[in-house]
């Protein structure tokens, strides 16, 4: 494990300057996300499941030569609008009872997870398709520093911590590889859109599928525009088509996704026997729901989005689970 230490430590000091190397990059968009299931609409924070997340990303256009990172991800065509970006995640999930220092059997375990992030965006405006991909490198368990993260958060707030934590997941590395294609299927007014997606993930940190559609109704540039969130100035007039300075609109996207396997609740792909508590194959549900919907505003070079995901149980003795998003979008 000490190689794979390193190995993480390396990436993560050295990806975020591949943007930097490129003498014909440019920096597009900041986009920081922020997950909490105190965010939802009802204000009943629950503190359980996918309880948090943090990521940010920056955005640039390449025109250059693409370096390795840049091979390993899926260009559309030619002509393509590809977009490119460098991000760091950090996710952490905790179980229904934060209260027990001890194990709770049945329930989920603690895990935290922290990733470097390399992602290409690549739009064909003409066609109305689009395909995201990402790879995720980095780590599970205490590495993470998820325990320092969520009581930092908790005692700035004065909520109580958790105190379960040295019972979480155990230290593992995360080489995952996430795959979105994107294809408008129905667009009756300027105003209204449906848009399907095939999504999966595919890595050690979890392996699924997943199927979906996306609704939007409201006023909003092209989404086969990678300069939409926010728009980014000169170069989005010239991209976008009848391009607004100006967005509001609703959106709403159910999905169903089948799941072969998942690392916050098994444990890591070399390491789980290690972790004081896992659940087996057997305790996972298989396939479950996701319905996301939300508000985005955006006005010149700054985008705002809320959003509240809900979601199915994804073990046996699990619940349902709500959770909202914060988004801001900058133009650079």
């Amino acid at each position: 494990m000490k190689f794979f230490t390193r190995l993480i430590t390396f990436l993560f000091a050295c990806m975020p300057l591949c943007v930097v190397a490129q003498k014909k990059s440019q920096l597009q968009a900041m986009r920081i996300f922020f997950d909490d299931d105190f965010f939802n609409y009802r204000g009943e924070g629950t503190d359980r499941e996918y309880t948090a997340g943090t990521k940010i990303d920056f955005y640039y256009t390449n025109e250059g030569k693409r370096n390795f990172f840049d091979k390993l991800l899926i260009r559309m065509a030619s002509d393509a609008d590809n977009l490119y970006g460098y991000g760091i995640t950090q996710q952490m999930y905790a179980p229904n009872n934060i209260d027990t220092p001890g194990i709770v059997i049945g329930d989920r375990p603690y895990a935290g997870v922290l990733t470097i992030n390399h992602s290409l965006v690549s739009s064909d405006m003409k066609r109305g398709q689009k395909i995201t991909t990402q790879l995720d490198i980095g780590v599970i368990g205490p590495w993470a520093f998820a325990e320092q993260t969520q009581n930092f958060a908790h005692n700035l707030i004065g909520y109580r911590e958790a105190q379960g934590w040295d019972n979480q997941i155990a230290n593992d590395i995360i080489i995952n590889y996430y795959i979105l294609y994107e294809k408008l299927l129905i667009n009756p007014s300027p105003n209204l859109q449906i848009i399907g997606l095939l999504e999966s993930n595919i890595g050690t940190r979890y392996n699924n599928l997943a199927v979906g559609l996306t609704f939007r109704a409201g006023i909003y540039n092209s989404y086969f525009c990678n300069y939409e969130k926010p728009s980014v100035g000169q170069r989005a007039s010239r991209t976008c088509s009848d391009f607004r300075k100006f967005q509001v609109y609703v959106f709403m996207r159910p999905v169903v996704r089948a799941v072969m396997d998942d690392a916050t609740l098994q444990g890591g792909f070399f390491t789980h026997e290690n972790s004081p508590y896992y659940l087996t194959k057997d305790q996972i549900t298989r396939v479950h729901m996701q319905y996301d919907w939300g508000l985005v505003i955006a006005r010149g070079r700054l985008g705002l989005s809320f959003s509240e995901k809900l979601r199915t149980k994804e073990f046996d003795t699990g619940v349902n689970h709500q959770i909202g998003n914060l988004t801001l979008y900058v133009g650079l």
